[in-house]
């Protein structure tokens, strides 16, 4: 499941470096709307990054006694 959103994000990511290429010769409108694209391309990945920040601070919060790792958690955690 994991590797399949990698390959989706190195995907989504060749398309924006294709569109940002396409900045260097396009006009002002179409400039603006890819800038629009790509601000929230980073807002959203953004959010991915606050998300996983959650989970990995709820995993740290389920150590338990002897310090080992909710295996639960962990596998759901690396699941997505």
């Amino acid at each position: 499941m994991s590797s399949n959103r990698s390959s989706g994000r190195s995907h989504e990511n060749e398309d924006f470096s294709l569109k940002l290429q396409e900045l260097l010769s396009t006009n002002m409108k179409k400039k603006t709307k890819l800038l629009d694209e790509i601000c929230s391309h980073i807002q959203r990945l953004n959010g991915e990054v606050d998300d996983l920040s959650i989970r990995l601070s709820e995993l740290m919060a389920s150590l338990d006694n002897n310090g080992s790792i909710n295996a639960d958690i962990l596998r759901q955690l690396l699941q997505q």
